[in-house]
């Protein structure tokens, strides 16, 4: 594979992550829109204990964050890359796929900061949630010395 399938494959992941970015703007226009119209909106469980909400989703997106980085590890690591070096088409896909996955699970952060909003009105957990999303899919994004280093190892281990 040649550089300019790279740039491609980096400038695809970047339009997808905006794409993803978007729900954050989305999720958060809500959020702000709730606030600023529905000023004592408090939540649709406001009596349910806060500290075990909060728990929960913030051990929803913590396990989200280290399935990322588990994944993101395990797809690129040598072992995974250099068995589907022989099929380019395949190995596209994969490296396609591995972005994807990534994201998916930024926006499954975003949906559990979503839902804390809206069981008992947790502003700020939203912000800190949406922000660790924002991380997540940023760091989806391959970088092209990034992807030719990894193809590289691959090919040497093989």
């Amino acid at each position: 594979m040649n550089r300019e399938i790279y740039v491609s494959l980096r400038r695809t992941c970047i339009m997808m992550a905006i794409f993803a970015g978007s729900f954050i703007l989305v999720y958060g226009g809500v959020v702000a829109l709730t606030k600023f119209v529905y000023i004592y909106f408090r939540g649709f469980i406001p009596d349910f204990n806060e500290n075990i909400l909060r728990a929960v989703f913030y051990a929803i997106s913590i396990a989200s964050f280290i399935a990322f980085r588990i994944l993101s590890r395990k797809r690129y690591s040598p072992v995974s890359l250099g068995s589907r070096l022989k099929d380019p088409d395949g190995l596209l896909r994969y490296l396609l796929m591995t972005p994807v996955i990534g994201m998916a699970l930024a926006e499954a952060v975003l949906i559990s900061a979503f839902f804390l909003f809206f069981l008992s009105a947790m502003y700020i957990d939203f912000i800190i949630l949406a922000l660790l999303s924002s991380v997540m899919i940023f760091m989806s994004i391959p970088g092209v010395q990034f992807l030719e280093n990894k193809l590289n190892e691959a090919g040497k281990s093989r």
